[in-house]
């Protein structure tokens, strides 16, 4: 498959706000949903910059003919959905 193709096939993930927003049928949009969001954007953030920290520091690689192949199960196992709290 192209790169153009597998861009094309890449998968929206929702903003903070539109999860907000989508929650609850706007119960929770107010005057502290800015807050939320900010509050949102950090948490993610701090998960994925330890997501990839521990995918770089646990990729496992090995050699296949003459090629080298990056095993993507230990890239993408290597943080536990359950560290999110």
């Amino acid at each position: 498959m192209e790169n153009t193709e597998k861009l094309k096939q890449k998968i929206m993930i929702p903003s903070a706000e539109e999860i907000l927003k989508h929650n609850e049928s706007n119960a929770y949009y107010d005057q502290n949903s800015e807050y939320r969001i900010k509050s949102m954007i950090e948490f993610a953030k701090l998960h994925v910059t330890e997501a990839l920290k521990q995918a770089s520091e646990n990729a496992e690689s090995y050699i296949q003919g003459e090629s080298m192949v990056i095993d993507k199960d230990s890239i993408l196992n290597a943080y536990p959905l359950e560290n999110i709290k």
